[in-house]
């Protein structure tokens, strides 16, 4: 075995500078090049990234439901299903919309359709949409109305009423 040559070391090097790194132009009283590692340019990971995403949303949501449950004094104590959500949002997050029973869950939607007019704040409406996906989802695989229908469907606003038959 021949050891390598003393002059191919110093290339290599220089080989995994060029190609580990990028160059970047700073101004500090004139241009300088600057290697820049790769991996600390990039900043954090997706997955770092995308938790401190989900968790904003859900501060957002949690903070936007709680407003509107503020908005007028005893609205908690009248939409006692709602605020029991808002808690355990509060408290373990969108696993919530999973631990909570379907009955309630599907009550605390209707509250929350009835209580808000207003879809703009972008933490409602995501909030909404998230409630309603578990509990269509959960729906198809529990077995918990006795009447067989979801409570959700469509906004109160696009709900139809009844159509009572004619007597004769």
């Amino acid at each position: 075995m021949t050891s390598p040559r003393p002059s191919a070391t110093p290339l290599r090097r220089v080989a995994d500078l060029l190609f580990r790194h990028q160059l970047q132009l700073r101004w500090r009283g004139g241009p300088q090049l600057a290697l820049v590692d790769r991996q600390a340019a990039a900043g954090p990971p997706p997955e770092v990234l995308a938790r401190a995403r989900a968790q904003a949303e859900l501060e957002r949501m949690c903070a936007d439901l709680a407003a509107a449950l503020d908005a007028i004094p005893g609205m908690r104590d009248e939409l006692r299903a709602l605020a029991f959500v808002e808690h355990a949002l509060a408290t373990q997050g969108l696993a919530a919309l999973g631990q909570v029973t379907l009955a309630v869950l599907g009550r605390a939607l209707d509250e929350f359709e009835n209580l808000v007019s207003n879809w703009s704040p972008a933490g409602l409406a995501a909030l909404r949409s998230r409630m309603s996906v578990a509990v269509q989802s959960r729906a198809q695989h529990e077995d918990v109305f006795e009447d067989g229908q979801i409570p959700v469907s469509q906004p109160v606003s696009r709900r139809r009423a009844p159509v009572s038959e004619p007597v004769d």
